[in-house]
């Protein structure tokens, strides 16, 4: 395991979801020190909403790409992307603002993913 000991003793028994997604990646390989590319998932019933939420997100210095409905997902797809190192307390404050910002557009925050970088 890449990731230092003392860096994965704080998530180690944490319930939260994002210190979870972050043991397992470290336990995967992922080296927590370095930084990675988080893709942020947002599902959106109305093509109007998920433009003006890709348009906020844009402005927040996210990348934004927006997936139009399928059918094995009937809602759009919003996913907002940035470079990182992914530190939990800074990952709960993004989880927290993007509850909130889902919220004020009709839609669902879905959590976040990223490839393992060693």
């Amino acid at each position: 395991m890449t990731t230092p000991a003392e860096l994965l003793a704080p998530l180690q028994g944490n319930d939260d979801p994002d210190a979870r997604v972050l043991l397992q990646m470290a336990q995967a390989g992922a080296d927590l020190r370095k930084p990675h590319v988080p893709e942020f998932v947002f599902e959106v019933e109305k093509e109007s909403a998920a433009h003006a939420l890709a348009t906020e997100l844009a402005n927040l210095d996210y990348s934004v790409q927006i997936y139009a409905p399928e059918q094995s997902n009937p809602a759009y797809q919003v996913i907002a992307i940035r470079t990182m190192v992914l530190e939990l307390h800074a990952l709960i404050q993004l989880s927290e603002r993007f509850e909130s910002l889902a919220q004020r557009h009709g839609a669902v925050y879905d959590g976040w993913g990223a490839e393992i970088v060693e």
